[in-house]
């Protein structure tokens, strides 16, 4: 996939070149960080799921968190050589981030709340991404993780259908008022 680069876009997208630059800074040359989405807002990219079918089975079998227009959010992360994606926070605590190393160069690694982590390929790292995060590429090769969410283990199912319910309605409120 990664040879025939089809499928990848960023994983953000920046109206302006200085707003780019609160996220993402490279150590040499220009920075990127793209995605080849499986799921991106809830919705399914069948092109993505096409090249990748054993991918996509697995996905679909797991607990990520479904939201009408919000989740799940499933993707291989490619950072490239020497890209450092800023200290940043999600937004909610109901779901766990999982990262699954790919390809993992050394000079790699996830700092969440302070510590620093380096991937493993093949070991999954799991975090509440309302910690501060950050991640980096300090290699001459691309970095490839496996990303997905899946619901915070803390929850009972009835909490987890208030919360789809309920964001699932904001999402329509906003989209109603063009507010999103």
């Amino acid at each position: 996939m990664l040879a025939q680069d089809e499928g990848f876009e960023p994983f953000l997208h920046f109206d302006s070149p200085a707003q780019a630059e609160t996220y993402l800074r490279g150590e040499r040359g220009t920075p990127a960080w793209n995605a080849f989405f499986f799921y991106r807002h809830g919705a399914r990219n069948d092109a993505n799921a096409a090249r990748a079918p054993h991918t996509m089975a697995v996905l679909d079998s797991l607990p990520v968190v479904r939201i009408r227009g919000h989740a799940p959010e499933t993707l291989f992360s490619v950072l490239t050589p020497g890209s450092h994606i800023l200290p940043h926070c999600g937004v909610t605590n109901t779901r766990l981030v999982v990262h699954l190393p790919l390809i993992v160069p050394p000079g790699c690694a996830l700092r969440v709340g302070g510590l620093d982590h380096a991937w493993q390929e093949g070991k999954v790292v799991v975090f509440d991404d309302t910690y501060e995060h950050e991640a980096w590429n300090r290699s001459d090769s691309t970095r490839v993780v496996m990303i997905l969410d899946t619901w915070h283990p803390d929850l009972t199912d009835v909490e987890r259908a208030a919360i789809t319910d309920l964001v699932g309605v904001i999402g329509d409120f906003n989209g109603a008022a063009d507010a999103a």
